[in-house]
């Protein structure tokens, strides 16, 4: 059975380690798999282009990998797990600021930047 939490939003006074966020922030998922979909929520008034990379490769899916989250925002990002032995894993959603006239999500990795993450913890049982 997949189990999600949901994550309470923090209130307007956020700092720059809570620019983006993940809901809900932690995901269980059956050893013979499963799938899910959690929000990445842009809670700044920038332009933020995200990354997500995985501890587990071989038994996770994700898709999109790279992608946009408008200010103020938020966009989708469906996680597959597939059927494997159980096991801790976790994804970091790496994110950066970006300019309105991006239109390539892997640009401002491939320069370098990178201005925060967000682990989302995941566990196989």
């Amino acid at each position: 059975m997949l189990s999600i939490q949901n994550l309470d939003l923090p209130d307007e006074n956020t700092n720059s380690s809570m620019a983006l966020n993940i809901d809900p922030p932690e995901i269980t998922f059956p050893a013979a798999g499963g799938s899910a979909t959690v929000n990445i929520i842009n809670q700044t008034e920038s332009r933020l282009g995200f990354k997500v990379k995985s501890t587990n490769n071989e038994h996770y899916r994700v898709t999109p990998v790279y992608g946009f989250v408008n200010k103020s925002d938020k966009t989708e990002l469906t996680i597959m797990r597939l059927q494997g032995p159980p096991k801790d894993d976790k994804f970091v959603v790496q994110w950066a600021e970006v300019p309105d006239e991006e239109d390539d999500p892997q640009a401002p990795f491939k320069a370098g930047a990178q201005a925060g993450e967000v682990i989302l913890p995941v566990k196989a049982e």
